[in-house]
Formats: C-alpha cells, structure tokens, sequence
C-alpha cells in the first residue's frame, strides 16, 4: 500500500480507539490501537525498502522480452549415486523448477567414457544413462571441463565428445537442443564455446577451468593455469572472444583454483572475477568449492544493466554426505555442506526500442541431498513442503536437520547487491 494513503487510515483507525474525554485508550480497542501502529511502521519501513527499485522501474522504458537462467552446481557421481537403479528419481523433486527456465546450467564433474565402468573418486567417470537423466530433468547447458575432466587420461576426453555428440543428436531428433563445451576434439584448437541462441536472445557461453588434478593431456582441456600472466592473458582472450562473437549475454563457467569446502573468496580472487567483467563479461559462475558461497549483482541504477558473480553453487548431487550429522545444534560439518547446493534463478530482459539488457529478477533455491530409506541419493528444495513430508512420513530427525540447514545457508550466505 501507499505510504500516503496508508497513513490516513491508520490515524483514522487510532483515533477510533481514542477516548477524547477520559483521556485514555479503551481497553476493547486495545488490539486494535497496537495493530494499527504496527501497520503504520511497516509500511513506511517497505516503502523505504523499495524505493531503490521502484526508482529504478519508473525510469526504465518497458521491457520487451525476457530470458530466465538457471545455474546449478556441480554434478558428480560417487558410487552411492550411479550405483542407483532409476537416475529419474533424482530430479522429481525440482524437476519442474529447472523446466520452467529457458536455460538451465550444470557443471559435469567426470568423464562421460562409454567404454568404461562407471567409478569413483579419485578418478571419476560418469555413465551416460546419469546424464541423460540430468538432461530429462530440464538441463540443457553444460560445462565439462573441471579438476576431473581428465580422470580418464585423453582416451577419456575423446569418449566424453563422442558421448555428448551422441547426446546431443539424440536429443535433437526430439526437438531439443543441448550445449556441451569446455573440451577440445585436437590439441591445437582453441578453447571450445558455445553462442546459443534462444527466445531472441544470444548467449555466449565459455566454460574454463584453472585445476586439475593432474596435467594429463591438459591441451585438451580449456584449461589455464593460475599465474598472474595467464589471468591476464585470459582476460585479453574474453574481450577479443566477446568482440567477435556479438551477443546479449557472455556468460563464464570457471572452475577455480581455490581450497574446497570453504566459503572463503580471496582478495587474488576477487580481482581476477572484476578483471573479467571489466574484459566483458556478463556473468561468472563459478564453481569447485564443493560448498555454498555468496551472490553478487552489481547493478547500473540508470540503465539497468548487471555483472553477476556466483562465488560457488556447491553441490548439486553427489555422495560426499553419506552420514548426516542429526545429532548436533549446528551441523556445520565439512560433510554437512557439500549435501546442499544452489539453484540461482535470474532473470533479464530487453527494453522496448533500445535492445538495452536489464536485470529483472532473481529467486535464491536451496536444495539438498536427501537419503532415502532405500539408500537412493535424490534431490528436494529446502522447504516447508519438504520438512512437513519429513514429519508426516516420520522422519522426524531429517526433518530436524533440513531446518537446520536452511539456517546455516541463509546465515553463512548472502545475495550482495551493489547499485552504481
């Protein structure tokens, strides 16, 4: 409501409970008098909460056409997962989440060798059946190149293109297109890209990475190393890249060369993340931490435009957290976090005449890694939905803990916005 509309009638509402003659408030009325107050407070407190907003709206010509993103984490495969019979199950519980977006990202983290058993840490690889269950859940962009690319040698790189091609081909025949980058059919090739294009919109999408584990065939690999030199060299290559190649959005997957599962983002690094956006980037989503970490928009009160960093999404399935720890006040354990990740939902749009681009919106989603009591390893959002499941079905400890993570995720991250 108005602020100037709102106070009238909530002076109208307090003198209604006001004895004139007696000098007091009647006791009836009291309910009403405190109520009354409290309105009037609060909406003066929303008005001034929003007039950064509203400010920026009212002087934005109308959006034209929007464009929702979704990125995830990092989705691995531990034993505990592609053990599992049914792949599906995983996703129903925030199928319709990742569906409803135009674009929805997620980091493989594992070769995609085919002719090989699946298998575990410390050298990953990934059956094909898992990620084509990842893509039937609504996921259609993905990053390959990470700390694992390699795990196989280069005879797992080579399979993982023949498998994704033969992914994307497949789902092509539905009417579907999916986009893989970040590994290299020859040595000599430059790092792999993707321009999307979707709803009137043009995405450049470039996945890198900037550890491994091991130098195995790393020319195969969009892969740089994490000298000052090279940072440098890199952020020179994103301004050419976005120079010739023309686009809405330029959109980075960087896995980093950082310690895991610590929300802790270096000043180096921070720096390194402004350089690029200075170099033309858009957006930097970046990843490895196995961990939750913090959002950043910064935002461009008179056009509207936006750089956003994703210092780290977690995890968005994996086995990492085998034993839930049920039995502390504050399960902040190493084990703890990495069985949460994010989805962050964001959307842009483009205004009427100038094609300018202007963020819109954004939607922080929890999700978790729920146990079953079958041992299968399957997705839930963090929600009051999810905990009231938990209590009506009897797991009652679950529920506890769930309720526990949602405090420790809004309290230990934050969506920062910065308007300039």
């Amino acid at each position: 409501m108005d602020y100037y509309l709102c106070l009238p009638i909530c002076l109208i509402s307090i003198l209604v409970c006001l004895n004139y003659k007696k000098g007091y408030i009647l006791k009836k009325h009291y309910p009403l008098f405190i109520t009354s107050l409290i309105f009037l407070f609060a909406s003066c407190q929303s008005t001034k909460a929003v007039s950064d907003l509203e400010k920026q709206q009212s002087n934005a010509p109308s959006i034209d056409n929007t464009i929702t993103l979704l990125f995830a984490g990092d989705v691995m495969a531990h034993n505990v997962n592609y053990n599992m019979k049914d792949y599906d199950i995983i996703w129903d519980g925030v199928r319709d989440t990742v569906q409803e977006c135009d674009l929805a990202f997620a980091n493989i983290e594992a070769p995609i060798d085919t002719t090989k058993p699946a298998s575990n840490y410390p050298y990953f690889n990934m059956p094909k059946a898992y990620v084509q269950a990842t893509i039937d859940a609504g996921f259609n962009v993905f990053s390959l190149c990470n700390n694992h690319t390699n795990d196989q040698e280069l005879s797992g790189i080579k399979e993982t293109i023949k498998t994704v091609n033969s992914l994307k081909t497949s789902e092509k025949e539905k009417g579907n297109e999916i986009y893989f980058a970040g590994v290299k059919e020859h040595s000599a090739d430059s790092f792999t890209f993707q321009l999307i294009e979707k709803n009137g919109w043009k995405i450049l999408f470039l996945p890198m990475t900037e550890i491994l584990n091991r130098p195995l065939a790393n020319q195969y690999i969009n892969y740089i190393n994490s000298s000052s030199k090279k940072r440098q060299e890199f952020a020179d290559f994103c301004k050419k890249l976005r120079d010739e190649n023309p686009c809405d959005l330029f959109i980075l997957s960087w896995h980093a060369n950082e310690p895991e599962y610590t929300r802790v983002v270096t000043e180096a690094q921070e720096a390194f993340y402004q350089s690029l956006l200075e170099a033309g980037v858009d957006i930097i989503w970046a990843n490895h931490a196995h961990i939750i970490k913090d959002r950043k928009i910064t935002i461009n009160e008179e056009t509207g435009s936006s750089k956003i960093i994703m210092y780290a999404n977690g995890n968005t399935i994996s086995g990492q957290r085998t034993k839930p720890d049920f039995k502390s006040e504050n399960p902040i354990g190493e084990r703890d976090n990495t069985g949460d990740g994010l989805f962050y939902k964001v959307t842009f749009g483009k205004k009427k005449k100038s094609d300018q681009i202007t963020f819109v919106k954004s939607e922080n989603i929890f999700i978790t890694t729920y146990i079953t009591p079958e041992r299968n390893y399957i997705i839930h959002k963090m929600d009051d939905n999810f905990i009231n499941y938990l209590d009506d079905n009897g797991f009652s400890n679950w529920a506890r803990y769930i309720e526990k993570r949602i405090t420790i995720n809004n309290t230990y991250t934050k969506e920062i916005i910065e308007w300039q």
